[in-house]
């Protein structure tokens, strides 16, 4: 691992740790960092991270498994493996599973090549309460999430109102929302890209590609100096490639 990508991987790991600071139910339990969503058992809002060379003993682990199992949620931990090395093993003594990693990308102004000038499409940055839950429902469908409720839609006006940013891909003639994307609210110049979803008839337009391309831009230009999204699949991989991105990294989840 060059200097570089140490920097990048250590900004990551703070922006996470600071991020969960930000959310309602948070807590913070020897090494660790945790975030618990009151209206949602999905594990990935639900979950912890531990601080940058973290040696937790069994004891600490004990605990963190306990305080998800009390609020009935899955123990789960996303981290940097580089950053904590000794956290992975005592975490697999104690039961735990690893996960397929996610792979850690990033891009510079320049870089950006995805055009978001595509056939019929219409971008917009979702404010409004109807244009929040057209985005929901279109990430919804497109990670497999069966319903959209309120608190999906009070997730992201909560980004909104926190300085992150909502975008909207939707049909020009009035069709309907083609697909959605965030950045989260930045802090210290870094940001997430998430929650990229394309609904399922619209895919291979660039739709994906452009949404994530726009949203790097825009925060470019609102300050952010390190913009970084995950990515699960090689496809993926291909389609923030072209748009622009390049890996650094990996970041590991890890289940009991």
């Amino acid at each position: 691992m060059t200097m570089h990508d140490r920097t990048a991987l250590s900004r990551v790991s703070a922006y996470l740790r600071a991020r969960i600071a930000l959310q309602k139910d948070h807590r913070c339990l020897d090494a660790f960092h945790i975030t618990l969503d009151a209206a949602s058992n999905e594990p990935g809002w639900n979950y912890a991270t531990p601080v940058d060379d973290a040696t937790p003993a069994a004891a600490d682990i004990a605990a963190l498994v306990d305080l998800f199992e009390r609020r009935q949620r899955t123990p789960r931990l996303e981290y940097l493996h580089e950053l904590a090395p000794e956290v992975l093993p005592r975490l697999l003594e104690a039961g735990f599973f690893r996960e397929e990693p996610l792979a850690l990308m990033t891009c510079t102004r320049d870089s950006l090549a995805a055009d978001g000038d595509l056939d019929g499409v219409e971008w917009l940055l979702a404010e409004r309460e109807h244009e929040l839950h057209a985005a929901a429902e279109v990430q919804n469908a497109a990670y497999g999430v069966p319903a959209t409720c309120e608190a999906d839609v009070e997730r992201l006006a909560g980004v909104v109102e926190q300085g992150g940013v909502v975008a909207l891909a939707r049909c020009r003639d009035g069709g309907g929302a083609l697909g959605a994307g965030l950045y989260s609210p930045p802090l210290e110049g870094v940001t997430e890209i998430a929650a990229i979803g394309v609904r399922e008839d619209a895919r291979g337009r660039g739709i994906g590609g452009a949404v994530t391309a726009l949203l790097a831009d825009h925060a470019f230009v609102q300050g952010v100096c390190f913009p970084f999204l995950m990515t699960a699949s090689g496809n993926e991989n291909r389609v923030y490639a072209r748009a622009g991105f390049h890996r650094f990294g990996e970041l590991i989840g890890v289940t009991r």
